[in-house]
């Protein structure tokens, strides 16, 4: 919809009433809308992805109001993309606001935290060696405040002095944005952090401009410098950077001397022709990556199904927090034909369990597929019943399910490549197991006593650029007992 706004600008702007002032805007858009248009990836970079947003919530608004304001005669150029709009609206279950530029600019705030990319070569068009298109100081500044409103005050002090680097070079023009403007915001963001003495050296240099609003700032840090508290520096928190979850998304921190265990091997099945390719990823407790296990066709099939009837999904913490995750999730039920049915007796074929659907008990749950965008995470969890509260599978829902036990294993599809990020990491036992199309990760979450194995804590990582699409398939207690006999020592 943006090309076509672009290609015909010059018939629609015939009868609008600023018709310069439409142009200008419609050929500054030009070069972005020209690019994004022609590149299938451009969206996944979260970058553009948050050009994107902003241009649907703050520039795209401006030309449908005098496109379609009424008092427009609309020309023939001008009717046919009102129909286009129009078109649009209808297809589209939420069109951008607010909340999605912010949301976005959360997610880019989290992958800084979570994966240490350079601010300046952010600022640029650079992330993790990809080009992207360059940051405005609008953008830098919009990140900046919504880092300071989630008291993210380390990471909005290295936005500042990044922008403040990189303003002599910027090829944006706005006036309103200068040295000035940012040493007032850092001032701010030292006021937070307790350092008014900070705040006012910051504008002592200013305070002989004449500017009262200036005046008045430095004036309020000087009086209000408390000496007994005053900090010395931004506190940082060391959960918000480099707690254990996060090492171990940025990259494998298993000893070598546990990896020089870990092995590959085919893993007979009932088929006698049939063997899996199975990496062994961890030892204590087993974790596995079963390699080639689903079709790049069986892929496309759940990622089609799952974006029919997607809804937000969110996890439970035993203290009561709630955390709500960048994902959109959906239920796949196991009685659909074909590739469904197949892709759950492969489950049951290469791990020995039970998987199979009954009308009256379940040995497994129905698929959960599961896509991660830009920033998508889930926070640190236990699979297990026993450790969360019940979720869309729970019992008044799924009356088949009563009497099928606890979750006794995960088995997980990689339903898609992702080309940084995503990947599933187990902070307590060092595991990192990387996003492979076609490849399914399995683990048992139950001891062998019927209690929750806490080494299994897993998360998934934030995915940096791409979607990563996962199909989830829990496997219950029941119909276990002869495959996976219980034991009163772990």
């Amino acid at each position: 919809m943006e090309f076509t706004f672009i290609i015909m600008r010059e018939d629609i702007a015939d009868d609008i009433l600023y018709k310069h002032f439409f142009l200008r805007l419609l050929n500054d858009l030009e070069p972005t809308v020209t690019h994004s248009s022609q590149d299938p990836g451009y969206a996944e970079n979260p970058i553009n992805a948050f050009h994107l947003i902003g241009r649907f919530v703050y520039k795209w608004p401006v030309v449908f109001a005098n496109i379609l304001c009424e008092d427009c005669t609309l020309n023939e150029a001008a009717l046919h993309l009102n129909t286009t709009y129009q078109t649009v609206n209808r297809n589209i279950q939420h069109w951008p606001d607010e909340y999605d530029v912010h949301a976005s600019a959360q997610a880019l705030l989290r992958l800084r935290t979570f994966y240490f990319f350079d601010i300046e070569g952010a600022i640029d068009g650079f992330l993790f060696g990809e080009h992207c298109q360059p940051l405005s100081p609008s953008q830098a500044l919009k990140l900046i405040r919504v880092a300071i409103d989630n008291n993210m005050l380390h990471e909005a002090r290295l936005w500042c002095e990044a922008l403040l680097a990189r303003l002599p070079f910027t090829s944006f023009q706005d006036e309103s944005i200068n040295k000035m403007a940012i040493f007032r915001i850092l001032a701010t963001i030292y006021d937070k952090a307790g350092m008014r003495r900070r705040s006012t050296e910051i504008l002592s240099d200013f305070t002989q401009l004449g500017h009262n609003e200036i005046d008045k700032e430095y004036e309020f840090y000087k009086n209000n410098i408390n000496e007994t508290d005053e900090k010395l520096d931004i506190p940082l928190y060391t959960n918000e950077y480099d707690d254990h979850y996060k090492q171990l998304c940025r990259n494998n921190r298993k000893p070598l001397s546990e990896i020089s265990r870990l092995y590959c091997f085919l893993k007979p099945t009932s088929i006698p022709y049939y063997k899996a390719k199975v990496e062994i990823v961890n030892l204590k407790p087993e974790i596995y990556i079963f390699h080639d296990v689903i079709s790049k066709t069986e892929a496309a099939y759940f990622r089609n199904e799952a974006k029919k009837r997607f809804v937000r999904s969110s996890v439970e913490f035993n203290e009561g927090d709630v955390g709500f995750n960048i994902d959109k999730s959906d239920v796949i039920l196991q009685d659909e034909p074909g590739i469904v049915k197949r892709a759950t007796h492969r489950v049951g074929l290469l791990t020995g369990l039970a998987t199979k659907w009954s009308p009256v008990m379940l040995n497994a749950e129905p698929f959960q597929i599961v896509n991660y965008g830009i920033g998508g995470m889930y926070h640190p969890h236990y699979d297990s019943n026993e450790k969360r509260v019940p979720d869309v599978f729970n019992e008044t829902k799924y009356p088949e399910l009563r009497g099928a036990g606890d979750r006794i294993a995960t088995w997980l599809y990689y339903l898609n490549d992702v080309k940084i990020g995503g990947a599933t990491v187990f902070p307590e036992v060092n595991t990192r197991v990387p996003v492979i199309q076609g490849a399914a990760a399995f683990w048992y979450n139950l001891l062998p006593t019927g209690e929750t194995d806490k080494r299994t804590l897993h998360a998934g990582c934030p995915v940096v650029i791409g979607s990563k699409w996962i199909g989830n398939k829990w496997i219950r207690e029941a119909g276990q007992m002869f495959k996976r006999p219980c034991d009163l020592h772990p």
